[in-house]
């Protein structure tokens, strides 16, 4: 399966100068009205679906023509150029210097009407010695020449004694011809738009494998009538049909069945027709297009199509189709990049972050997400690895995916603190920097249990501790924090998941932390275990949901494990620690929080807390 790297965009709307932007799994387009954000969509959008190129797309301080070039790893990904012989695209020397598969797209912005872009591709050539477009018998004359031939003058594979194809002879040369250093250099050509050449048969393979684009504009209702997700389910239909139906019969039967009012319709026209003006009869069938699928919701006056519904209402629920996609961790899932444009549109911001934790979803299941926001619930969550931000300075598209300055991004979305809020901490002792308001929630939890069996004389409350869900340590949101914690001038102390996947890792949070000049021990610690919900332990859950039967270790991810959970218990998916930790009684949270009964994680962060008051 191929895989998109990088996009470069020269000459269409307001980027004027070739401009890359790599292409991560989870990218998210930030900045200002009108700097540009959705160009990159489009852009994508314009090659891959062939959506029609107008005149004014061309950006007015170019000269001529807009360029978007695409670069894939291909993975050693199997096409066929020659009649039933496998290849890839590294073996046939299709890639450039980086091993990329890069394919360009030019349009000329000068025609009117419909333009027709060229389409070119990097490849390697060995000037006259092309290897890649030699015939058949050149090949067979070169491997001769070089000492490839076998009995009867056929060109055999030494290892496994079958005779060369004609890929692997054009491998083989290549591989002789460089270690003689003969000279090789990268040309950009342009695929043939018809005719039955090797180069023209390439132009096919790409296009089979060329990854689904579903673009999402802003104004999308996101709905079940969408073409992708109807795609989605009429070539799973068609797969249904094509393996169990024996579709042949059918259709025979079908055409039987109408055979004797069509013979006598035909002979009625004919009748009256010229002989040379005869006509025939003709049934076609499309399986794929037999099926539709819709949703529908029940109400006061009877079931309400979905497309009925309110434009959040359906964006809501269609995230359950996007939900699915990430829980299919297959590797036969379909390669689809995901677009979307401003999908926080007509959303309550819990709902935003709802979506937000699909798309992260879908982005861990194997497919590429894009989106464009102005949403400062979305971008608080995201990982600085994962922003693209996008600005113009001095009239010039600018572009930034290695993104250090977190001020100007907060400022170009408004995360910043008011006045108002800081008010609520005048009075606040200490403050403690916790990952989400599900620690939060846990903290007053711990403390309040805690006191009640003696294990501490104050809860963090009475001490005048105020805990802060700050987000991830790459958030937007924990630099924004962190700002106002100069702001506040308060003491305070960082608690946050060690992110570990296995005993021995280290924490990428610790290590993170440490680079920003914070001190283990002294201003932070991160948990023991993988993250908050690693400390309900299976038994405390079984209590709670009865027939769970559900077990983890202090690695697993447990908010997947209880979201996919084959039981279908109510275990509460990714809010299984909101739903279940305040509930765990003191003897629980003792054998997660103190197993070795002498090194008590919660009072270890308690005890670091009360000596900052």
């Amino acid at each position: 399966m191929i895989r998109l790297e990088k996009v470069a965009i020269t000459g269409y709307k307001g980027i004027a100068v070739r401009t890359v932007i790599p292409a991560k799994n989870f990218n998210v387009i930030v900045g200002k009205n009108d700097s540009g954000k959705s160009t990159i969509l489009k852009a994508i959008d314009l090659f891959i679906n062939n959506k029609q190129y107008l005149p004014e797309d061309l950006n007015n301080r170019t000269p001529q023509f807009t360029e978007i070039e695409l670069f894939f790893s291909t993975n050693n990904t199997q096409i066929v150029i020659d009649e039933n012989v496998t290849t890839t695209f590294e073996s046939e020397g299709l890639v450039n210097s980086d091993g990329l598969l890069h394919i360009t797209k030019k349009w000329d912005g000068t025609k009117s009407g419909k333009i027709t872009p060229e389409c070119f591709i990097t490849r390697k050539s060995f000037g006259s010695l092309d290897f890649f477009s030699l015939t058949e018998a050149r090949l067979i004359r070169l491997c001769r020449d070089n000492g490839l031939e076998a009995e009867a003058g056929l060109m055999t594979n030494p290892d496994t004694g079958v005779e060369y194809n004609n890929a692997e002879k054009r491998q083989r040369l290549k591989e002789i011809y460089l270690e003689r250093n003969f000279e090789f250099e990268f040309v950009s050509e342009k695929l043939p738009s018809s005719g039955q050449s090797r180069l023209k048969k390439t132009e096919q393979e790409i296009k089979k494998c060329l990854p689904q684009y579903e673009y999402f504009l802003a104004d999308s209702p996101l709905s079940e009538s969408d073409n992708s997700i109807q795609k989605y389910f009429k070539e799973m239909a068609f797969k249904v049909i094509n393996d169990q139906v024996d579709t042949d019969t059918l259709e025979d039967t079908v055409r039987e069945q109408l055979q004797t009012v069509l013979t006598a319709i035909t002979e009625k026209i004919n009748s009256v027709v010229a002989d040379d003006e005869q006509v025939r009869a003709r049934v076609d069938f499309d399986w794929s297009k037999l099926i539709s699928t819709s949703f529908e919701s029940d109400g006061n006056q009877g079931a309400v199509p979905l497309s009925a519904r309110g434009d959040g209402f359906r964006r809501i629920t269609m995230m359950s189709y996007f939900e699915y996609l990430a829980e299919e961790r297959s590797d036969a899932h379909q390669n689809i990049i995901f677009a979307f444009e401003e999908p926080e549109t007509f959303l309550h911001p819990s709902a935003q972050e709802n979506l937000f934790e699909k798309l992260i979803d879908i982005s861990g299941a194997g497919y590429q997400v894009f989106l464009t926001t102005h949403s400062p619930v979305l971008v608080s969550q995201t990982r600085r690895t994962d922003l693209h931000h996008v600005f113009k300075n001095d009239g010039n598209y600018c572009y930034n995916s290695e993104v250090n300055n977190h001020e100007e991004i907060a400022n170009d979305l408004g995360v910043t603190v008011d006045n108002q809020f800081i008010s609520m901490f005048d009075n606040a002792r200490c403050l403690l920097l916790l990952e989400g308001v599900d620690d939060c929630k846990a903290f007053e939890h711990l403390a309040s249990t805690y006191k009640a069996n003696g294990a501490i004389e104050s809860t963090l409350e009475e001490l005048g501790v105020v805990s802060i869900p700050i987000g991830g340590c790459d958030s937007i949101k924990h630099w924004v924090s962190l700002d106002l914690l100069r702001t506040l001038n308060k003491p305070f102390f960082i608690y946050l998941d060690s992110d570990k996947e296995r005993e021995g890792d280290g924490s990428p949070n610790t290590a993170k932390l440490i680079r920003q000049g914070f001190v283990e021990d002294q201003n932070f610690l991160v948990s023991r275990k993988r993250e908050l919900e690693n400390y309900i332990a299976p038994s405390a859950i079984e209590r709670l949901v009865p027939g769970s039967d559900i077990d983890f270790t202090d690695w697993c991810d447990v908010k997947h494990i209880s979201k996919t959970h084959v039981r279908q218990v109510s275990l509460g998916g990714k809010k299984i620690a909101n739903k279940h930790f305040s509930s765990l009684t003191y003897e629980e949270l003792q054998l997660s929080f103190n197993p070795t009964e002498n090194d008590d994680e919660f009072i270890k962060v308690y005890e670091k807390v009360f000596n900052l008051i």
